[in-house]
């Protein structure tokens, strides 16, 4: 008789860290869901109610959706218990970055002939995405900041 394959069930701590990371990313989707919301309102109340050219009103929309971003990813995605300025810093960074990755895919698809529809596509899988490692990985990490030691000192 052949031996009966062992089944192999992930630990506890694999299901909770699975299920930590999926909580992780849908307030990261609700984050970026408010974010673009407050975005579109905030752009098209400056054009309607202050009569905005429509790339000034996009821009103060843009301004102010960051701002909801990155303090729904401190707090509420990330859960940053002591947020430092280096946590802004770097989610300036991150948020050009991701300009720019959009603007790249943008301009290089429909170089190619794709069309603005399947461009957009693309633009709103791989952005949010790396956005997501970027900020997970390097923008929103604990930083420890320990002063250098003092000359002399024993280290």
């Amino acid at each position: 008789m052949a031996a009966t394959p062992k089944m192999s069930y992930p630990s506890r701590r694999q299901v909770l860290s699975h299920a930590g990371l999926l909580g992780q990313m849908s307030r990261f989707a609700c984050v970026g869901i408010a974010a673009t919301l407050t975005h579109v309102i905030v752009a098209l109340a400056a054009t309607w109610a202050f009569e905005l050219a429509p790339l000034a009103a996009n821009f103060l929309g843009f301004c102010v959706a960051v701002s909801v971003s990155y303090w729904g990813h401190l707090r509420i995605t990330f859960r940053v218990p002591n947020p430092q300025r280096q946590h802004l810093y770097r989610f300036a960074v991150l948020s050009l970055g991701s300009l720019a990755v959009s603007s790249l895919i943008t301009a290089t698809m429909t170089a190619l002939g794709a069309s603005i529809t399947v461009t957009m596509i693309a633009v709103g899988l791989i952005v949010p995405v790396a956005s997501f490692i970027a900020a997970r990985l390097w923008a929103f990490t604990t930083i420890n900041c320990q002063a250098p030691p003092k000359t002399g000192d024993p280290l």
